[in-house]
């Protein structure tokens, strides 16, 4: 991904009812999101004609259920790691090169009804480059599944586990994410869980795949976030401050597989966090006022802390202390919960709360004077991440 220099934008932002359990569909809450964030850029249906997403929901159903007329351009992202991000940055490639006037991007997530995490990704569409589809024996996963690595979660705690040593990292480095995530949650009436949990909490919950406890981890909802992106030229008319998409960055190392890695010190986020501050139009991670850092795992984000330099590798234990990733701290981290507390939206839910923040518009949890924020999306294997300027 290369830079976009604010040529594109974003101009409005929509929320589906995010629950654990919703009685709508995935796609009539995908058609919620994507009409309220139409309806908060100042726009109508028929003004879009640029279309991004993840399925499901499926485009087409999307299209037909949102009121859209026709589309100049359209993309369904494939690879499920780091899809909200990437998707808000291919819309922005869209908009700059006349693809499109006005791109609709959402992601959506479905809680799964029974069967297990397995039956869980065959049902999201991720297939099986996550967790080997149906059947894994024809998948690389033919040498883990039959010792009991089959799923994401056995996999990562091999590589945080190999982290902790590496770098002598106590627990209460990750607890203090989960903390902090919480404390924001209570400010954010979105947000599935809200009641707050100290480092006690933290340290006592059960082993989920050691070294992750129960509170490591975020949690599958219902859910859509949807952003519309625009160019500059046509966002000065519309009603809320745009929010310049500046560049943004991919990364994917030298392997697809999350149990097969040559340095399990770092990980994808590491190749994407390096080339975004080369395209950053003289930002630094200094000029960053709010981060909205990917929180599928605690783990996940000290490695975004690290890869995005905001502390140098294994200093994350440091960094995180005193109250610095806090709302009113140095460098306000998650403020709407994170997936941790508002639940996994992929990251999306991300993107909408960095916009929100950018435009002065989240009231009791509202960071002062914020005007710069980094946005990333996905762990293991594959890592995005974009940089968002106000104005």
């Amino acid at each position: 991904m290369r830079a976009i220099a604010g040529d594109a934008c974003i101009v409005g932002v929509g929320h589906s009812e995010i629950s654990r359990r919703s009685a709508k569909s995935l796609t009539a809450l995908g058609i919620e999101a994507c009409i309220a964030a139409i309806d908060d850029a100042g726009l109508k249906p028929a003004d879009i004609d640029g279309l991004g997403g993840s399925s499901p929901p499926n485009l087409a159903n999307m299209v037909e259920g949102i009121g859209i007329p026709s589309l100049s351009w359209c993309s369904q992202g494939a690879w499920p790691a780091s899809q909200g991000v990437r998707a808000v940055h291919e819309a922005a490639m869209a908009v700059k090169t006349r693809a499109c006037n006005y791109a609709l991007v959402y992601r959506g997530m479905a809680a799964p009804r029974g069967g297990g995490s397995i039956a869980m990704r065959v049902k999201d569409g991720d297939g099986p480059l996550l967790m080997g589809g149906p059947n894994p024996a024809g998948t690389s996963q033919q040498w883990t599944a039959p010792y009991g690595g089959h799923t994401i979660l056995t996999w990562l705690s091999l590589w945080m586990r190999r982290y902790m040593h590496e770098y002598d990292v106590p627990r209460e480095t990750f607890g203090t994410i989960a903390v902090t995530c919480r404390k924001h949650a209570a400010l954010n009436d979105r947000a599935v869980v809200r009641s707050p949990i100290t480092m006690s909490d933290y340290l006592s919950s059960r082993w989920i795949a050691e070294p992750f406890c129960l509170y490591d981890c975020d949690f599958p909802v219902d859910g859509v976030a949807a952003v519309v992106v625009t160019g500059k030229d046509r966002a000065r008319s519309l009603p809320h401050t745009p929010v310049g998409i500046v560049c943004g960055a991919a990364g994917v190392g030298p392997r697809p597989n999350w149990e097969q890695w040559d340095d399990m010190r770092n990980m994808g986020a590491a190749y994407a966090g390096a080339k975004l501050w080369t395209l950053a139009e003289g930002l630094t991670p200094a000029d960053v006022d709010v981060v909205e850092l990917y929180d599928g795992f605690t783990f996940l984000t000290v490695q975004w802390l690290e890869a995005l330099g905001f502390c140098a590798p294994g200093e994350a234990k440091d960094f995180v202390q005193a109250g610095r990733l806090e709302i009113g701290g140095e460098l306000p981290l998650n403020t709407n919960g994170g997936q941790l507390s508002e639940g996994r939206v992929h990251g999306m839910g991300l993107v909408a709360e960095a916009v929100l923040q950018l435009m002065g518009r989240c009231g009791a949890r509202q960071v002062a004077n914020a005007r710069v924020s980094v946005v990333s999306n996905g762990g293991g294997p594959a890592g995005a991440a974009i940089l968002l300027r106000a104005g």
